[in-house]
């Protein structure tokens, strides 16, 4: 689930859709993305780590300890198993090896930005012929950090040319490397062997060619979806649980802009965001004055509460956050009911002491509870909602678990059903189609995640047929069928209409249909 390694070159990414006649698979493993700040690595490229070890061998920098890093700590520590990571930066600047020649300088600049990126070069002449007075030896690694030169990664190159007509030029063959790339033209002449004459080599080491900050804004999180960046960096992945978007800034939270578009992108790929709490909590009157007060409210977002606070010589202020250990414990429990998951945080605790009236009062409100019952006793997740809060339109959807059963039928319907449009829309079409998402629903129903009677009834339908497919939605590369789920009591269902088109899927929420489900 690693994507490419230059995005933005074609402004294309291509997810592979799964074959017709595949089964829908009713488990699968959950997905957290983590995108934000990190001390060093690929930028706005998504890259599958499963621990905390494969983060802090791509991203991480000795005795830096990043926001990011203590997120995923969490979340592994809790039963996360797979996290996307996307490393945002504010700009594209990027440490410089210099390579002198009698012909000038070559300069490489690191692929990746930021000053914590570090690089070091080795230029030699062995084993190359007298006469070939326009080639070298060439090789780049990256290490730990200056203190601790441990070389993580390695590329050697072997007789390359200056000459642009050579087959080996080093500008075309660098144009591969993953650890560097030329900062200007290269000289007429090679560089001078960085080797003196005295055992070991002698390396030219990286350094930056800027002094400014690579903090990213809101902006940068949220991304181009022309360009792939930021939160968009997401459309290479076949699929996201959880989204948890880390600001820049120690300690702050989303601004409105970044807020609104996060929940729009979660809402097109059937996710969830993960949100910290405003420092303005404080107390429970905070949480309560605010959320009747600000006007966001969504079926795709959580937060919680309270923040948590550490003992002395612990995480720097700033860096603590609940977001990884929830998301964590979540994907663990995947879609099964678990009334109170217990939390594993470590040294870190709640900064409120909350009772059992807290919890109802704050649900109601859309916030999801930090509980420690006793002060030996273990941290629990208790309330478990979305949003979507209980006084607003999308009340139906409080419930975090029915939310996240409603999110992961549809993400998984859109993407198995997708083959349809490239087949003649008709009746032997429309009849597959509802067998596949059938069974699919079955295999759920008998997993307990949708409601039915004792004989097995009211659970879902499916509706895909020439009602579905009249006037407009009747043409080929178009594809609309009516899912209705019936997630607390049997019969009682929700429904959803999917719409497959060229130019790709729409899913609006119906309400119940009773008609629909006594015609399937």
């Amino acid at each position: 689930m690693t994507g490419s390694t230059n995005p933005r070159n074609s402004g294309i990414s291509v997810v592979e859709i799964p074959a017709r006649g595949q089964v829908i698979p009713a488990t699968r493993e959950s997905v957290t993305a983590f995108i934000g700040p990190a001390p060093r690595g690929p930028v706005d490229i998504p890259v599958a780590v499963r621990s905390l070890e494969e983060f802090l061998a791509r991203f991480g920098v000795p005795g830096y300890l990043s926001r990011m890093e203590f997120m995923l700590y969490q979340y592994f520590e809790n039963g996360g198993t797979l996290a996307i990571v996307v490393r945002v930066c504010g700009s594209g600047h990027r440490n410089r090896i210099t390579l002198p020649g009698p012909a000038g300088d070559l300069l490489l600049d690191a692929r990746n930005p930021g000053p914590l990126e570090y690089l070091r070069a080795a230029v030699d002449y062995e084993n190359l012929d007298v006469a070939q007075t326009q080639r070298f030896n060439l090789v780049i690694h990256r290490c730990r950090s200056p203190s601790q030169p441990l070389v993580e990664e390695q590329e050697i190159y072997r007789a390359l040319s200056v000459d642009p007509r050579a087959a080996d030029f080093v500008g075309d063959v660098l144009g591969a490397s993953s650890l560097v790339r030329l900062a200007a033209a290269v000289p007429a002449g090679r560089p001078a062997p960085t080797q003196e004459g005295v055992p070991g080599v002698r390396y030219a080491y990286s350094r930056a060619t800027w002094q400014g900050d690579n903090t990213p804004t809101d902006y940068d999180l949220v991304g181009s979806r022309e360009e792939g960046t930021g939160l968009f960096a997401l459309e290479q992945v076949p699929w996201v649980d959880f989204i948890c978007l880390v600001p820049g800034v120690s300690g702050a939270t989303l601004g409105p802009v970044a807020l609104f578009a996060a929940d729009r992108y979660c809402r097109e790929r059937h996710a969830l965001l993960l949100l910290d709490p405003p420092v303005s909590w404080g107390e429970v009157g905070d949480v309560v004055r605010t959320q009747r007060e600000r006007g966001f409210a969504s079926p795709n977002a959580l937060t919680y509460f309270p923040g948590l606070e550490t003992p002395p010589h612990s995480a720097p202020a700033g860096i603590l956050s609940a977001a990884g250990a929830i998301a964590g414990r979540l994907c663990a429990a995947g879609l099964d009911p678990v009334s109170r998951p217990l939390l594993a945080l470590g040294r870190t605790r709640p900064a409120r002491v909350l009772e059992e009236a807290d919890v109802r009062q704050l649900a109601h409100l859309g916030v999801t509870v930090l509980l420690r019952p006793a002060p030996a006793a273990p941290i629990e997740l208790a309330g478990l909602v979305t949003l979507a809060r209980s006084g607003g339109v999308t009340a139906s959807w409080n419930s975090l678990r029915r939310r996240r059963i409603a999110l992961f039928v549809l993400g998984s319907v859109v993407r198995h059903t997708r083959w349809a449009i490239f087949e003649p829309p008709d009746a032997a079409l429309w009849q597959e189609v509802r067998a596949q998402v059938g069974a699919f629903l079955g295999a759920l129903q008998l997993r307990g995640l949708l409601a039915a009677s004792g004989s097995g009834e009211g659970a879902f339908y499916v509706k895909c047929d020439l009602d579905t497919h009249s006037g407009a939605n009747r043409m080929p590369g178009r594809l609309t069928m009516v899912l209705g789920l019936a997630l607390g009591r049997p019969g009682e269902f929700t429904a959803f209409e999917i719409t497959h088109g060229t130019g790709g899927c729409s899913v609006t929420e119906l309400g119940w249909q009773p008609g629909l489900a006594l015609a399937s």
